[in-house]
């Protein structure tokens, strides 16, 4: 049994395995990876050079963590004691 790769815009779509390579309309694009076992749907195909490349998965942007209660708590208290201390400013003059 053979493995083939059925390739659409320059990507592996599909991977299926056939005795031999099946005959499809002319314009979908069949290739035996019989001897290319480490290639995987969604790799690259580069169809001048007949090489295969795998997906560049790029790294997961880190996600902050929320703040505790505790740290919205004082937050809110300073915030609370700038607005007074600025009232207090403002009423005196």
């Amino acid at each position: 049994m053979k493995k083939f790769a059925q390739i659409i815009n320059s990507k592996i779509h599909w991977i299926f395995e056939a005795d031999g390579k099946p005959e499809f309309a002319p314009d979908i694009v069949i290739i035996d990876i019989t001897d290319k076992p480490e290639v995987q749907e969604g790799w690259g195909y580069n169809n001048e050079t007949g090489e295969f490349t795998a997906p560049v998965i790029p790294e997961p942007t880190p996600i902050e963590t929320p703040p505790t209660v505790e740290e919205m708590q004082a937050q809110t208290l300073l915030n609370t004691e700038y607005l007074v201390s600025r009232s207090e400013l403002l009423g005196g003059m």
